[in-house]
Formats: C-alpha cells, sequence, structure tokens
C-alpha cells in the first residue's frame, strides 16, 4: 500500500514542493529514505519512529520505503518530519483512501522524539510555493502558524503533537482552524536606537556637512565611504542612516520577511516592519558575504535586501571579498553557479563603509600624530580597488568633533527639541523617498541613463562635464553624481536637477583624505 503526502523544503530563500511516497511491504522490518536526502534527513527515520510509537500509533511490522520525490533533487532539513509520520501511519490502516480535501494538504514541520511539532526554516517560503502551485490547506505547528497564515489564500491548521494531525488526517477530527484574521505586525519597534539617533542627529549641529550627507545618503540610499581617524562617529553616522529611511513598504515587508524566515532569523510574529541593518565582522569569507558555499546559502548582500549593509573598518575586509560586491551594487541581484546549482538572490541594498586613513589611524588627526609612513599608508587604502569604490556614490570625511562632545554635552538641547528636529528630518527623508518613487514610476526598476540625463538642467549638464573632463570621472562615477544630484533636488522638492544640486554631488565624489595624490582616486577613470 502506498500513501502519498505533499510536503515542502526551502532552499536558499525558495521554497520548493516535495511528494512524501510512503510503501509498507511485508519483509523483514527495514526503513529506507530515497530521493538524495541529507544527513539531517536521513536521521528522520529515528525521529519518525520514535514519535509514531511516543504517540502510540506504532510502525508497520514488515519493510517501509520513503520516496522523496522528485528524485534528482537533493533534500534538505527536518521540514519532511511530519509528512513521513502522516505517511507512515495512513499505510497502516486497511483499506486506506486518500480522504476527499485533506488528500491535498501540505504537511510541514519537525518532530521531537516524543511526537511534538517543532517550527522549521523557511515556512513562508514553502507555504507561499505551495498556494501558487494550487494548494490551499497547509498543516504546521501551532507555534508557527501565524507564519503560514501571512500568505493569502492559505488555510492554515495549527498543531502542537503527531497524534492530533494523524486523527485529522484520517477522520477530520483533531485540530479546527482559527478564524481567519490578518496578521498583525507586532515586531517591537527599537526606541533605544532611534534616540540615539535623535540625539547623535543633534550633535551634528557642530557638524553641518556630515548632517547633510547623512540625509542626502539616506534620502537616495546612496552607497557611502566613511574615513575619519577612530571615535568620530562613523558607526553611528551609519546606524543614522539606517534610522532616517522610513519602513519598507507590504511588498517589501514580505520580501524581507521571507528571507529572514529562509534562513532562521524571524524571531517575532508578523511582518518586518524594520529595514535589515546587517554589520558583518571584517572577517568574513566571499561567501558569507555574497553567498554560496556548499549548500549555497546567501549571504550578507541577500540578508541585507530593501536595508543597509554596514561594512565597519573596510579595509581590513579581505580584498577579494569586497570586489565580490561589484555586481550585487550594480546590479541589486547576485548570481551563483556553482557544482551544486545556479541561484539567483535579490541584493538591492545600501552599502555604508567606514575605514580609518591609515594602518595606525590618525593620517590627517588634529589630535594626534600619525605614524605611518607614506607607502604604508598608501598600502592600507590600496586594500579597496579602484573599480570598487568607482561604485561608491559619496564620500565623506569624519573629522573629529570640537570638544569631543558627540552627545550634545550638558549644554545640549531639551529631548523635546531634538525629538521635533528628529520627526522633521524622517519627514524630508520620507517625502524624498514618494518623490523619487513617483519619477521612477511603478516598480523598483533604476533610472535609465535617458532618464537621469533628461532630469538635468543645462547648467547642472554643462557642469557634470566639467568635472568628468577636469577630474577624470568615469562615465559610472558621472552617473551616480547626477543621482545624488538628483537626490539633493527631491529633498528641496524639485523635479529638476540644478547646477547647484549638481554641485553639492560632486563636493560629496572629493577624494578622502590621503587619496589626493593618488591616480586612482575614487570616481576617476581608470
Amino acid at each position: 500500500m502506498i500513501a502519498r503526502i505533499h510536503s515542502g523544503a526551502v532552499e536558499g530563500i525558495d521554497g520548493y514542493e516535495v511528494d512524501v511516497e510512503v510503501d509498507a511491504r511485508r519483509g523483514l522490518p527495514a526503513f529506507h529514505i530515497v530521493g538524495l536526502p541529507s544527513a539531517a534527513v536521513r536521521e528522520s527515520r529515528e525521529r519518525v519512529t520514535a514519535a509514531l510509537r511516543n504517540s502510540g500509533l506504532g510502525m508497520p511490522p514488515g519493510r517501509v520505503t520513503v520516496n522523496l520525490a522528485p528524485a534528482d533533487r537533493r533534500k534538505e532539513g527536518a521540514s519532511f518530519d511530519l509528512a513521513i509520520a502522516v505517511g507512515v501511519a495512513a499505510v497502516q490502516e486497511k483499506g486506506w483512501r486518500p480522504p476527499p480535501g485533506r488528500g491535498d494538504a501540505l504537511f510541514v514541520g519537525e518532530l521531537s522524539l516524543c511526537g511534538e511539532l517543532r517550527p522549521v526554516r523557511g515556512l513562508l517560503a514553502i507555504v507561499q510555493r505551495a498556494v501558487a502551485a494550487g494548494r490551499r490547506t497547509c498543516v504546521v505547528t501551532a507555534d508557527q502558524a501565524w507564519e503560514a497564515r501571512m500568505v493569502p489564500g492559505a488555510e492554515v491548521f495549527g498543531a502542537r503533537r503527531l497524534g492530533e494531525v494523524v486523527a485529522w488526517f484520517l477522520t477530520g477530527r483533531g485540530i479546527e482552524p482559527p478564524a481567519a484574521r490578518p496578521v498583525e505586525a507586532v515586531e517591537p519597534a527599537d526606541r533605544r536606537v532611534e534616540t540615539e539617533a535623535a540625539f547623535f542627529m543633534a550633535a551634528l549641529a557642530e557638524r553641518p556637512e556630515a548632517r547633510r550627507a547623512a540625509l542626502v545618503a539616506a534620502a537616495g540610499r546612496h552607497n557611502l565611504l566613511l574615513t575619519g581617524p577612530p571615535g568620530t562617529g562613523k558607526t553611528r553616522l551609519a546606524r543614522l542612516i539606517a534610522a532616517l529611511q522610513p519602513p519598507p513598504g507590504s511588498d517589501e515587508a514580505v520580501t524581507i520577511t521571507r528571507i529572514m524566515s529562509a534562513v532562521g532569523l524571524l524571531r517575532h510574529p508578523g511582518l518586518a516592519r524594520r529595514r535589515p541593518f546587517r554589520a558583518p565582522h571584517h572577517t568574513v569569507t566571499r561567501a558569507g558575504l555574497v553567498g554560496g558555499g556548499a549548500a549555497l546559502r546567501p549571504g550578507e548582500v541577500t540578508l541585507a535586501h530593501h536595508g543597509l549593509l554596514f561594512l565597519d573598518e573596510a579595509a581590513e575586509f579581505a580584498p577579494a571579498a569586497l570586489d565580490a560586491l561589484r555586481e550585487p551594487l550594480e546590479e541589486g541581484r547576485v548570481s551563483l553557479a556553482r557544482a551544486g546549482g545556479a541561484r539567483d538572490w535579490p541584493a538591492d541594498f545600501q552599502l555604508v563603509a567606514a575605514m580609518n586613513p591609515c594602518r595606525c589611524g590618525y593620517l590627517g588627526s588634529r589630535r594626534r600624530a600619525c605614524r605611518c609612513t607614506p607607502a604604508a599608508a598608501a598600502s592600507y587604502r590600496a586594500r579597496l580597488s579602484g573599480p570598487l569604490l568607482d561604485r561608491l556614490d559619496m564620500f565623506l570625511d569624519m573629522e573629529e568633533p570640537p570638544g569631543w562632545s558627540l552627545d550634545g554635552g550638558r549644554g545640549g538641547p531639551r529631548p523635546a527639541v531634538v525629538a521635533a528636529d528628529w520627526e522633521r528630518a524622517r519627514r524630508r527623508v520620507a517625502e524624498a523617498w514618494r518623490f523619487l518613487a513617483a519619477r521612477r514610476g511603478a516598480g523598483d526598476r533604476r533610472p535609465t541613463l535617458a532618464e537621469r540625463m533628461a532630469a538635468l538642467a543645462p547648467g547642472a549638464a554643462a557642469l557634470l562635464e566639467e568635472a568628468r573632463r577636469g577630474l577624470g570621472l568615469s562615465v559610472r562615477g558621472v552617473l551616480r553624481a547626477a543621482a545624488v544630484g538628483a537626490t539633493v533636488a527631491a529633498l528641496a522638492g524639485r523635479e529638476e536637477v540644478l547646477r547647484e544640486d549638481v554641485a553639492e554631488a560632486l563636493r560629496y565624489r572629493r577624494p578622502p583624505v590621503g587619496y589626493e595624490d593618488e591616480e586612482a582616486a575614487p570616481g576617476a577613470a581608470s
């Protein structure tokens, strides 16, 4: 007798369907799983056997074979446990036939030895794929049912024990679907992060260039390199840029939540209401940064999709890992091809990198003298290649704050004044986002060359041409300066990009400290 149960798993960040076929025959007692199972899937034999026995359901006395179809696709994870157990329980019923209305259901969940259901990663992507294929009924663990209910059109049954699921599958009784209701976003807001960002922005009144650069970078999601001695606020400025940006829209929130679920980072019920902020350690590998590895897992650029990727101490990262960012920065996606297959993942992120101007960190400092030789300082800066720097939009030298008062000191503004200033800044950024989105039109497509140049006033276009010739800007550098100019205009509520907008954009392309006399200045043609 053969039972066919529907299940699924996640591959990268995408879900896929798997048919679990269970066959029970007379013979010596044996339990085999075929269909390219990984070690975690093969170990499900022990989990399923113990769960069935401890649930009072038992095992067939003879030979049991489980096939995971399609058989030529490698299966990973513990999401098949529930489907295998339901199939084994079903084939023990004499005269069993697929139950009407329940034989097409999706079963996803890990089993404990005592028969309890446990959550699995990537459930949102799995249910999305099943619903797209025409399935509506899904049975998952009760603790994770909220995630499956994010998918429109899914009828989700949440259970806590294997016995409940088997009883429902065979008789239609045992578990009841909850009343349909929209999933509320209950992800808690991190007030501490916003409060720190607001007070840091107030302190930036003494450094207006840094404050203005943060607004422009946040409004246009521009890639930014911060250079300066230790303790000048580079990390705090990166977090300020992230905090200034508006929350994700509904489609963006679903995508962010699906990615977080696929990698096991979903911690709170409901859709993600904050843009991701990823800050990997500088020892991260190239595969960890852009994705890959033996199992072809997504990297930090995908985890930062629709958010911000912050590389602190950027010069300490492996140059090969940094150069792997070139294509994602340009295309907004990362495509990998390995012996184990090919993957194409979204990677539309904003890059903010911070670095010291030299190894000792004090080149250009007014407080301490630099101990590095010119050759050593140049070698340190060369860890960021010219082609990578050319893909950045803005460069900012973080100067040491007067009096070293990053929080405003005793004479700083009152909390009410800080809060009002913070809300005004966030409102300006949100309005600029809406303005730029309306200019792009439908979808998340990037403006074409013709669209970018059409927005330039004659004087602005002439200034860009002068800069291209005088500063040796590459074509990419010109386009990125035009994009920053468009953001400056959007902050002012203007559609046309004027000459002064381009002039401000070009100021952000000035080489950081230490790059002035080098041939391969950021944005220069090579």
